[in-house]
């Protein structure tokens, strides 16, 4: 089952829901041609929508390889993690700041008495969650050569990219 059939099912199996629960509700009526009408509508909507569709077989398109080519300069210390290092202090500050706030929400919500260590928790945790947006990090060659990737698929996607160029 396609997704356009499993979408028509999905409107279709809600219509009948509201048709009957408005009806077990007690509705004169108004509720359930409501309901009728706008799964109708729905329905046509999305029929309209799937035939204006352009068809294109995925398996006819090639993507054209192309050569690729980095030169990243010696920057010296500007950077002090990679990428991989970076992904992890993310997961760690995002944990531990979850943490700091749900801590500073126990106190606010239960435990009156400490609201002093709630607040110093909160701070702690927002200070901590904004800690990997301050940090330099570099981009490895993998990560480059994805992102180089996905642009050119966008790009000849688009119509923009001519391979006849590249080979010039």
């Amino acid at each position: 089952m396609n997704l356009y059939n499993s979408i028509i099912v999905a409107i279709w199996l809600a219509v009948l829901y509201a048709i009957w629960a408005a009806t077990e509700a007690g509705d004169p009526g108004y509720g359930q041609v409501a309901f009728l009408a706008g799964g109708i509508f729905a329905h046509l909507y999305l029929r309209k929508r799937n035939l204006e569709r352009p068809r294109v077989d995925n398996e006819d398109i090639e993507i054209p390889e192309a050569n690729f080519s980095v030169e990243i300069p010696d920057e010296g210390d500007k950077y002090y993690f990679s990428e991989s290092n970076y992904r992890k202090i993310v997961w760690a500050t995002t944990i531990f700041s979850l943490l700091t706030i749900s801590i500073f929400i126990e106190t606010v919500a239960y435990q009156q008495d400490y609201l002093f260590w709630g607040i110093i928790s909160l701070i702690l945790g927002l200070i901590a969650f904004l800690v990997p947006v301050l940090l330099p990090v570099k981009d490895d060659i993998e990560t480059l050569k994805k992102r180089a990737q996905k642009e050119r698929t966008k790009a000849w996607h688009k119509g923009k990219f001519d391979p006849s160029n590249e080979e010039k």
